[in-house]
């Protein structure tokens, strides 16, 4: 049982939706904003849970009693009259409800008169009060017929949503509700681990980004001395994603416990590929852990396993040391293997990200068949289309006229922008390359690449870095082609940051296209800083991509 001083049961918000990335291969969950919670009760006495005891005493009853303390009161309470003005019954009942100094004393009341909602919300109050200050102990009256009948009267008024809403948790002790989301967070610290965490899994599964908890969860999660086991690391983890909540501080913490009780595990395989398929929705380029996970499934996982490990490993652009033998089995995987035709295209597209695919794998996601097999669950979502894309351009200029192509229909509507946040990156850099290439002629700026995605300008120069027109670059071997690609936050790894899988891809493409590709991410070009700083660094990684010196 939950215990903390002044507790208070809170009712969890509600909001779900879910989004996809417009990048390939990239599938996130998205949260809108929700209904903020409301107050059930501020007053409740420790150790109450929605459960039976073996004398059949239903203490959910008890709870929402003890929640009604907070809702608005009858009409019991109306304006005064002259009638009023004398002592009746219900002034009598607030004088004896006044000098009671103990359980008895109090709950005589109860048993002697009828009483009103106001005077058991009264009541109730008092025992919470003193149960609080330690002056009683809940044990002393939860089973008091007296304090029953208070509660029976609280909960046929208006605390039936009190009541569904208590029913409804896994674990009633870790469900909190109450007005406001700072004052919930200061409750955090009183829970244990399994009960931060079952908050966290219900905080996802009612899709509420409640940064406040969210942030005093991971907060007193790091702080536990407690090994997090995997099964609790694989829910932590999975929460963090769908709630797109990346706190660095906890992810490092679960993949340090992940590291030290990942040999103990022998056959759980689905928790492993939980861990494995989390950290890849949250971009979290841990090394160690990811090569402690690699390793894993390559001794004792299933084909499904070894797949959602590549795909993590390509989206991550990641290839662990010691993890030859997990790569020879994805490579060796048939799509008869895999439950979907889906996950057959992400593993070809992650296996073509790292440089491991062979002509037979690409080739055999543009059949006709394997098309009908994407439409029979539907129409085949943007970003696999626009994997089906890339793995049609490179077929095309890797093997020109010699493979099957993509049909057009899947390739027309595909929409490819930028989010305002990589507008506004991109636009940072085109102004510094205003004083490098000043002439439209020269610079050629959102340019689509007909392959599935854009890259952000594309210019020509000398070998001395000098600019030249476009078209004058075009049949002339002895200029350079350059292709810029912008890198913001999204386009990076975390903790570890490093381009993307997909960012690797579609510079391979623009090399394949006759391009030298200049990658500027954001770890390295600040728009923030003096014009003068932006030019010099753009100038001198261009020096040495044209002078082949560049990493």
């Amino acid at each position: 049982m939950l215990k903390f001083s002044g507790a208070i049961i809170w009712r969890l918000g509600t909001r779900a939706t879910i989004r996809k990335y417009s990048g390939p291969g990239v599938t996130v969950l998205k949260t809108d904003k929700g209904d903020s919670s409301r107050s059930i009760t501020d007053k409740v006495p420790p150790n109450i849970v929605d459960t039976k005891d073996d004398s059949g005493i239903n203490k959910g009853l008890v709870a929402a009693a003890f929640a009604s303390l907070n809702s608005p009161e009858s009409d019991d309470k109306k304006k005064p009259t002259h009638k009023s003005l004398k002592p009746n019954k219900g002034q009598m009942l607030d004088s004896q409800i006044q000098k009671a100094t103990d359980i008895n004393s109090l709950l005589v009341v109860a048993e002697n008169s009828v009483v009103s909602r106001r005077h058991a919300l009264k009541m109730v109050s008092i025992l919470s009060d003193w149960s609080n200050s330690n002056k009683v102990k809940l044990a002393d009256f939860e089973k008091d017929p007296r304090f029953l009948k208070l509660c029976r009267i609280l909960a046929r008024t208006q605390t039936t949503q009190a009541i569904s809403s208590l029913t409804m948790a896994e674990d009633l002790s870790t469900v909190l509700g109450i007005t406001g989301d700072d004052e919930a967070a200061r409750l955090i610290a009183n829970l244990t681990l399994p009960q931060m965490i079952k908050v966290m899994k219900a905080l996802q599964h009612k899709g509420r980004r409640s940064t406040p908890l969210l942030r005093a969860l991971s907060h007193n999660i790091t702080r536990q001395a407690e090994v997090i086991d995997l099964k609790k690391s694989a829910d932590l983890l999975f929460s963090m994603a769908s709630l797109n909540f990346p706190d660095p501080v906890l992810l490092d913490r679960i993949c340090n416990d992940v590291i030290e009780t990942l040999p103990a595990n022998k056959d759980k395989p689905s928790v492993v590929n939980s861990i494995v398929v989390s950290l890849g929705l949250l971009k979290y380029r841990h090394e160690a852990a990811l090569a402690a996970l690699g390793a894993w499934v390559s001794r004792r996982g299933r084909a499904g396993d070894a797949a959602a490990a590549v795909v993590t490993l390509a989206h991550l652009h990641f290839e662990p040391p010691g993890c030859e033998e997990l790569f020879q089995t994805a490579v060796s995987l048939k799509e008869g293997e895999l439950s979907k035709p889906s996950a057959w295209l992400d593993l070809v597209f992650s296996l073509l990200t790292l440089e491991k695919a062979n002509r037979q794998h690409l080739e055999s996601t543009l059949q006709p068949e394997f098309i009908d097999k994407l439409l029979s669950a539907g129409e085949i979502p943007i970003p696999a289309r626009r994997k089906l894309m890339m793995i049609d351009a490179y077929l095309n200029l890797k093997y020109p006229g010699e493979t099957p192509r993509l049909p057009e229909d899947v390739a027309v509507g595909v929409p490819v922008v930028y989010t305002k946040e990589k507008n506004l990156y991109v636009q940072s850099i085109m102004d510094t390359f205003k004083i490098l290439v000043s002439a439209d002629a020269f610079l050629k700026k959102d340019c689509n690449s007909g392959m599935g995605f854009l890259y952000d300008a594309e210019f020509a120069v000398d070998e001395k870095c000098h600019p030249v027109p476009l078209e004058k670059a075009a049949n002339d071997k002895s200029k350079f082609r350059i292709a810029v690609l912008g890198l913001d936050y999204h386009d990076m790894t975390r903790r570890a940051p490093a381009p993307l899988g997909l960012c690797h891809l579609c510079a391979r493409l623009l090399e394949l296209k006759g391009f030298k590709v200049l990658q500027i991410p954001y770890t390295e070009f600040n728009p923030k800083d003096k014009l003068v700083s932006r030019v010099q660094y753009i100038n001198t990684r261009l020096q040495q991509l044209v002078s082949n010196k560049t990493a």
